[in-house]
């Protein structure tokens, strides 16, 4: 038994090893896509570009690793039913349990280090990252001009454009800042912003500037133009890097993050006390037990001056009471999605690896169906991203409030689990549940009856 788990185990190495390669190449390249183009032109040294992609590398292992288990068990199990080796070893009276079992121990080790490394690596890497990026945003603003969003980056001013094409911007709306004595307010139709040696020079047409003197009790001055040309000296072209104590949800560990859910529920305790407290000061309290709340403030109406209202009876009283607890019932919903946002990472942090064994349930049943064939890695991805897709549907569920964070992310292990074991135990009692050749045959006759 010793050679066969030893055998097993180097079967899945390989392909394990290959698949994790091919799938971080993959990511990078996708990666290099979606944000090269940002940093293109801002004289950056081939050491911080690398720096940079070795930061991201943390997040890409942190998925390709589930995802590689899947495909080895697919491809290995595959392999060796191909070349009827799990014929042989069934015909020796070995159990399907324990042929899955080598797999099983090699999930369980990618798990416990996939775990160790969500919660003591990823989130430090993932911060130095989003660090990274960010100072090498700002160091030149003109090449981060996002539409409809203001740029407080540059040194003087405040800047916002509503479109950026090929020929400049569009609708740029300017206003200056760090001066108590004036203010100017600059509108143009049409304009365009470079960087020479150090200093940025935005150029506008077609517009007007408002400007106001406090320090000349407020003399109002307006003035249109043609073209205007601003100039602002910046001494930080140069990558400078910042520091930042303020961590994302994704750069925590889950003990920091259980400290965040533990300071959010004494907000909300705090809240709640607040809200009784309102409640029975309130025209609305009548001397009985304490209602629900939220159901109180779905019942209860406003009155306007122009309603009737019974003789003495304070309405503006009663109005604010009602502002005062919808305001706070709106804090309160948006501590409980906090608590929620905080709550689905952590899980995410031991689901995904957790799925490692999913995936080996699963896996190792279809990959003797599917055989040696080229199929296997389609049904690896197929799997994966609607694996993926359920994570992400689910978080999106916790954060609304419709589902908590425990089954929107154990809800997709729990499915995927199950079906495994259907399908081990079918194919331990040789029950062919589904053929991939039967699919591709049927699946290519109806694309022929329909041509």
């Amino acid at each position: 038994m010793k050679k066969l788990d030893s055998y097993i185990f180097k079967a899945l190495l390989v392909p394990f090893s290959y698949s994790l390669f091919t799938l971080i190449v993959i990511f990078v390249v996708n990666f290099l896509i979606k944000t090269m183009d940002r940093f293109l032109g801002k004289g950056l040294s081939i050491w911080v570009i690398l720096e940079l992609i070795v930061l991201n590398l943390a997040w890409m292992l942190a998925l390709a690793l589930p995802m590689s288990v899947l495909i080895a068990v697919l491809l290995s199990y595959g392999r060796m039913a191909s070349d009827h080796e799990i014929t042989a070893m069934r015909s020796s009276g070995i159990s399907m349990p324990r042929i899955m079992l080598p797999a099983l121990v090699f999930a369980g080790m990618i798990a416990s280090f996939t775990i160790y490394f969500n919660n003591e690596i990823l989130p430090d890497v993932n911060h130095k990252a989003r660090l990274l990026g960010s100072s090498i945003y700002r160091k030149r603003p003109d090449l981060d001009i996002t539409p409809g969003y203001f740029i407080s980056d540059l040194p003087e001013y405040n800047l916002r454009v509503d479109e950026v094409s090929e020929t400049g911007l569009k609708k740029v709306v300017i206003f200056s800042k760090n001066s108590k004595d004036r203010q100017i307010a600059i509108f143009a139709e049409e304009g365009n912003l470079k960087v020479d040696g150090s200093q940025i020079l935005i150029t506008l047409y077609n517009g007007e500037k408002h400007s106001i003197e406090f320090s000349k009790s407020g003399d109002y001055q307006r003035e249109f133009f043609d073209s205007t040309r601003i100039a602002m000296t910046v001494d930080n072209l140069e990558l400078k890097r910042r520091d930042s104590a303020t961590r994302g949800d994704r750069e925590m560990s889950s003990a920091m993050m259980f400290e965040k859910i533990k300071e959010t529920e004494k907000k909300l305790a705090g809240i709640r006390s607040r809200m009784e407290k309102i409640y029975w000061e309130s025209p609305i309290f009548k001397g009985d037990s304490l209602q629900n709340l939220s159901a109180l403030l779905d019942t209860v109406t406003r009155f306007t001056a122009k309603d009737k209202v019974p003789q003495g009876f304070d309405w503006k009283g009663w109005n604010r009471t009602i502002d005062k607890l919808d305001s706070q019932e709106r804090l309160t919903i948006s501590y409980r999605k906090q608590i929620n946002k905080y709550g689905v990472e952590i899980h995410k942090k031991y689901a995904m690896p957790i799925a490692c064994f999913v995936f080996v349930i699963m896996g190792v049943p279809l990959g003797i169906m599917t055989r040696k064939n080229s199929g296997s890695i389609g049904v690896a991805i197929g799997m994966f991203f609607i694996y993926w897709a359920s994570l992400i549907a689910g978080e999106e569920l916790a954060d609304r409030l419709l589902m908590t964070p425990i089954m929107a992310m154990w809800m997709p292990n729990l499915v995927f689990g199950l079906i495994g074991v259907w399908i081990s135990y079918h194919a331990s009692r040789e029950r062919r549940v589904w053929s991939f050749k039967n699919f591709i045959s049927r699946f290519k006759k109806n694309n022929s009856v329909e041509g």
